[in-house]
């Protein structure tokens, strides 16, 4: 059975191979031969002839045909040139087993030994320089080495170097799993991705065949590793290096190969032109005898069995001798008589390859020269096989491996931007459904960008089973897109919400309010005498102002809440969610307030009042068409009445509003003003009857209302935050009281209280510390009295604070206790000092058995944990008498004396007769 072969080139190594069409691809009986077919058939004949001849011609001579067929050629003579100091060897470092590396990292190898051996025997030096092959290539080409080994021969490399004969040929097959069937040359490979060495010649050679399907690998023994995993499962590798890995890994049972695809031959090289070192090596490698050549593959490849040629297979052997030399000269004789249709075909071969070649190039440019990014997936896997030029810059690809880049690395990973998404998409546009979508990508250096992506099923070389993507990136559309929804819904100037949005928040806010009950308030502002600014100065200084106020209105109001503009001097503020008027009006305060100080704006400082108008929702209005109408008739009515001021729709709010305000007014002045004051209520022991303490209670002495009572501003001034001031005023001049009555002779203790905003701020215990610094107060005299509903809160910041006072032996009490709900555990981490019995208790004491009940229950707690019970709100002789009898600790209230100036309570702490000590 007779077989042709035909020279091709590694691009990759410069590698001539010789490929072998195996017998079932002759031609049939009959069948007209191609030109590569007759040229194959001529070059072999004349090549078993010539050889048959030279066997039997040494065999005539020497009576031995083994040795004729093992007879090395005869050594070359070195033309006397300059003998080396060392001769330096360049080869591929990854080939077993002719070059390559032990775990350890020792270079090994047949060639290796070769040299070795070639040194010994010439008594020249050899330096071998093992490298991955194409830094091999350079080194020689640079200067770097003197001879190249394990390098193929082709037309371009003859230009460079003087090639010694071939001394090894290796096959190249395919290699697939035990468990796969029909796989037997080229065309079964179709269905299938061949794993391959990243540049080795079979990736060339299938890619003629029409196999684009590879899986690349950097070397053989990870190709080896990833086929033992399953990882790949048909893959094309040289015969040798498969062998050895394949062994190394005790894998080679798990594997069935092909007939070889091509064979290809060894040589060593040396530069063009020298001549001299080419005949002195050629004149050492002469002198290692067969039998020492064949001693060291034996090494490296293991032995054949052999035995002695008998008379008889001698015979044999000169009559297939003669069989083949008839039959060489037939061929020669069927050669001559199809030369003239060889070369006609030849020619014709030649045309075709050469369009083929030019039409491959005209794609591969269009290919590259795309402004969208190409990915063509494998649909069963999803791996990228091939991608254009644009999708490597698009993606800052650089040089990493198409085959360690997977969807995932390529999507921003948030859903729904994810791989298992993007195979979805895939998946269906397999099905044949072509897909349209917008993707958030990532490139591989992390940054993300916005890509418009289109799938479809494609048949590329014959293989249905791809997906052809084409990828745009849209980043600067998207940001356009979304600059213009954003401007759609927001003012240009200000970046607030428009109209539109602030409608649609409006209504949403209406809807929520339906179900949880809560008020809407939509407030209409407009800037008092605006005009006069752009008159002024300008609109640029007009126009930075309106962005300054914008920005102090929403400081004014909370994130919840929308500040949008109307147009001109005119803002509209959604408040949704308000759980009363009183928040809304607070709100709306707070708006005016923030007006009050002064802006700088271009070096010029200007003041603004502000007018604004209220509609609350369900009262003034279910839509915001007809709130925002109300809201603006309110506005009207705000400037009517002089500017810096608002309006509500409703004129009973009206009124509210304004004593709110004027309140809230009045406090903030009171302080700058020192309308404050401090009445002392005492406390009584009842077991002796001496005044102990008192109680320091604020009152604010208003130049026009007089009195004002407690109820009437303290809630305000909470809710407003100038309760933390006051606080702390009250705080300093009730340490100075009790420093002065200490100062007396009277040793009285005052008791202080602290609001829930007071409690939560960082700087109480900076606050307590510079009071008592200041008045020179013993710690122990002074008592502040919290509610069981600031305890409740346990945020860390309170926790903390209460800590840091104790361990500064300031007293603390729980005042109003038995009306909330107490966490006893907290009262005793604190060392609470006491515990004040709610009024409302106290003062049913005579008249309810609960009241009694729940007021012994009280005292005897407070006794089990060693605190004092306070009991408040005695109005009566027969209550002190009852509470001496459960045991009371200290009482205050009307009947033991009124809240009064700090004389009152020196008086009575004089006086000698108990339980009444004011009136």
């Amino acid at each position: 059975m007779a077989s042709h072969a035909c020279a091709v080139h590694d691009l990759g190594k410069g590698h001539v191979h010789v490929r072998h069409a195996p017998s079932p691809d002759r031609p049939r009986r009959g069948a007209p031969m191609s030109a590569p077919m007759i040229r194959t058939a001529i070059r072999t004949a004349r090549t078993a002839i010539s050889r048959m001849l030279t066997i039997l011609l040494l065999a005539l001579l020497t009576g031995d045909p083994a040795a004729a067929i093992n007879t090395p050629a005869p050594a070359a003579v070195p033309d006397g040139g300059p003998r080396p100091t060392e001769i330096r060897v360049t080869l591929d470092n990854n080939y077993p087993p002719y070059s390559f590396h032990m775990p350890d990292g020792s270079h090994v190898g047949i060639v290796k030994d070769l040299w070795a051996l070639w040194s010994q025997k010439t008594g020249v030096p050899v330096r071998l320089i093992p490298l991955d092959w194409g830094l091999a290539r350079q080194t020689m080409d640079n200067g770097g080495a003197d001879v190249i080994e394990t390098i193929f021969r082709n037309s371009a490399r003859d230009l460079l170097y003087d090639f010694s004969k071939p001394y090894a040929r290796v096959d190249v097959p395919i290699w697939f799993s035990a468990d796969l069937s029909g796989i037997t040359g080229v065309d079964s490979l179709r269905a299938f991705t061949v794993g391959v060495k990243d540049g080795d010649f079979c990736i060339e050679w299938l890619t003629d065949q029409g196999i684009t399907a590879f899986q690349r690998y950097p070397g053989f023994e990870a190709m080896v590793d990833a086929a033992a995993r399953q990882d790949t499962r048909v893959f094309c590798m040289d015969d040798p290096s498969a062998r050895y890995y394949m062994t190394k890994r005790g894998v080679q049972g798990r594997f069935r190969y092909t007939e070889p695809l091509y064979t290809g031959e060894l040589h060593w090289a040396v530069h063009k032109g020298n001549t001299a070192l080419f005949r002195q090596i050629a004149d050492g490698f002469a002198r290692i005898t067969p039998e020492e050549r064949k001693a060291i593959e034996e090494r490296w490849v293991g032995r054949r069995l052999t035995g002695m040629v008998s008379p008889q297979v001698m015979d044999l052997l000169i009559k297939l001798l003669a069989g083949l030399t008839v039959l060489g000269i037939g061929a020669l004789v069927w050669g001559l008589l199809l030369r003239r249709q060889v070369e006609s075909k030849t020619e014709s071969l030649r045309t075709a390859v050469a369009a083929l070649t030019a039409s491959e190039e005209r794609v591969r440019t269009i290919f590259d020269s795309v402004n969208d990014a190409i990915v063509i997936h494998d649909l069963d896997s999803g791996a990228i096989l091939e991608v254009n030029r644009r999708m490597k810059e698009m993606y800052r690809v650089g040089d990493v491996p198409l085959s360690d880049i997977d969807v995932g690395m390529l999507s921003s990973g948030d859903p729904p931007y994810t791989a298992e998404v993007a195979a979805d998409w895939r998946r269906k546009a397999g099905g044949g459904e072509p897909q349209l979508i917008e993707w958030h990508a990532r490139r591989l250096d992390g940054s993300l960008f916005w890509a418009e992506v289109s799938m479809r099923r494609a048949i590329i070389d014959g293989n249905d089973r791809r997906v052809l993507v084409l990828i745009r990136d849209i980043t600067e559309r998207k940001a356009a897109q979304e600059r213009m929804e954003y401007l759609s819904r927001h003012d240009a100037l200000t970046l607030l919400p428009n109209r539109v949005l602030v409608q649609d928040r409006t209504e949403q806010a209406l809807a929520r309010s339906e179900r949880n009950g809560r008020l809407v308030a939509l407030v209409a502002c407009g800037l008092d005498r605006f005009k006069t600014v752009n008159d002024s100065l300008g609109h640029a200084v007009g126009d930075a102002l309106l962005r300054a106020v914008a920005d102090r209105l929403k400081a004014a109001v909370r994130e919840t809440d929308t500040v949008s503009r109307g147009g001109g001097d005119e803002f509209i503020l959604l408040l949704s969610g308000q759980p009363d008027i009183d928040s809304v009006v607070e709100t709306v305060a707070s708006l005016h307030e923030a007006m009050a100080e002064p802006f700088q704006v271009d070096g010029h400082e200007l003041t603004l009042t502000l007018s604004s108008g209220v509609a609350l929702a369900p009262a003034d209005g279910k839509d915001f068409a007809t709130l925002l109408k109300n809201a603006d008739t309110a506005l009207h009515h705000a400037k009517t009445a002089g500017r810096d001021t608002h309006r509500f729709y409703a004129e009973a709010m009206n009124a509210e509003a304004v004593a709110h305000l004027s309140t809230r007014s009045g406090l903030r002045r009171a302080l700058e003003r020192g309308e404050f004051l401090i009445h002392y209520q005492p406390q009584v022991s009842l077991e002796t009857g001496a005044v102990t303490g008192a109680e320091a209670l604020v009152r604010w002495n208003h130049p026009e209302k007089g009195m004002v009572p407690p109820g009437d501003f303290i809630p305000i001034a909470e809710d407003s935050g100038l309760i933390v001031p006051i606080g702390a005023w009250v705080l300093t001049e009730a340490c100075r009281q009790a420093a002065q009555w200490r100062a007396e002779g009277l040793s009285l203790s005052v008791a202080v209280n602290l609001s829930a905003l007071q409690l939560q701020r960082s700087d109480l215990v900076r606050t307590v510390t510079r009071a008592l610094a200041e008045s020179g107060l013993d710690p122990l005299l002074l008592e502040l009295e919290l509610t069981e509903s600031m305890l409740i809160q346990n945020t860390e910041v309170v926790m903390d604070n209460l800590r840091r006072i104790k361990a500064m032996g300031v007293q603390v009490s729980i005042d109003d206790f038995g009306t909330g709900y107490s966490n006893l555990s907290y009262i005793g981490r604190l060392a609470v000092d006491k515990l004040k019995i709610d009024r409302g208790f106290v003062a049913d004491l005579t008249r309810s058995h609960d009241s009694a009940k729940i007021t012994a229950a009280v005292i005897q707690m407070a006794h089990s944990l060693n605190l004092t019970a306070v009991a408040e709100g005695v109005e009566d002789a027969e209550t002190l008498e009852a509470l001496r009898a459960l045991n009371c600790d200290v009482a205050q209230g009307y009947y033991l004396g009124r809240p009064g100036p700090a004389e009152a309570v020196e008086r009575a702490a004089r006086q000698v007769n108990p339980f009444r000590v004011g009136v």
